[in-house]
């Protein structure tokens, strides 16, 4: 029988491997001579620009301003959905009237409204945090309603029956009950937010690591390692969102374990 301990060595095992063999396609398609792909560097260049940019001021200083963009960002996106989504979730008839809005701003596509906010807020800070509150609320906004209306219904009658007002029904019973549908849309809001930020850095010339990727066109070498300092903070990102959510979560999810 597998032990937890040997299978998670075989997951990491696994992720290593395939690390490797990415990494072994990467260097041979960028020693290629093909023409239309001689843009793309090795591997290994790559690996030597991703080393010296640690080394540099300028990449942390653009790491912590787009960190902090993203981070401002998701807390207004939990600030205005999770109480708006209770709230909405709370009142049918909020739900159903609301229903039209919400589904007409969720579709708008994000790179149609940069140039909106561009124009009036400037190539800012503020922008690129309007642009992730406009776009990224909605996961949680749609998930704590979607929480909220699959509570169990004994709850809910078990607080009417202790005569709980609707805001202490909604803190103490609705809102514990949600967390695992809400923390579902903070994932997804999460990796948004970067991909937003990261978007607007890059399209409107915010300052932060989207920029210097903007800037570094010309020097291929360093343009794919910033690339791939991108990709290592979006998975940091989704690890930090998961172990807080596996954290608070726990009495959700160890049920669930001792049933598989």
């Amino acid at each position: 029988m597998t032990t937890p301990r040997t299978r998670r060595r075989q997951v990491l095992l696994g992720r290593l491997l395939t690390l490797f063999a990415l990494a072994a396609a990467w260097q041979v398609f960028g020693m290629l001579g093909d023409e239309n792909v001689k843009g793309v560097p090795k591997f290994s260049d790559v690996a030597v620009a991703f080393v010296d940019e640690l080394g540099t001021s300028s990449l942390w200083t653009s790491l912590g301003q787009t960190l902090t963009t993203t981070a401002i960002g998701l807390a207004l996106c939990l600030v205005i959905g999770i109480p708006a989504g209770l709230l909405l979730a709370a009142h049918p008839f909020l739900t159903v009237s609301s229903r039209f809005v919400i589904d007409f701003c969720r579709t708008v596509p994000p790179l149609a409204i940069i140039p909106l906010f561009l124009l009036i807020m400037g190539p800012t800070q503020r922008m690129a945090v309007a642009l992730i509150v406009a776009v990224s609320v909605w996961p949680i906004l749609l998930q704590t309603i979607h929480g909220v209306r699959n509570v169990d219904p004994e709850l809910l009658a078990t607080a009417r029956s202790f005569r709980l007002p609707l805001w202490r029904r909604l803190a103490l019973v609705v809102a514990p009950a949600s967390m695992p549908y809400i923390f579902t849309g903070i994932r997804i809001s999460a990796t948004l937010s970067l991909l937003l930020t990261i978007g607007a850095e890059l399209i409107a010339g915010v300052p932060g690591l989207g920029k210097e990727i903007l800037l570094s066109q010309s020097v291929p070498d360093r343009m794919f390692a910033l690339i791939v300092v991108a990709g290592v903070l979006g998975m940091l990102l989704a690890f930090v969102v998961m172990a807080i959510e596996n954290r608070l979560l726990a009495w959700h999810y160890i049920p669930r374990r001792m049933t598989t």
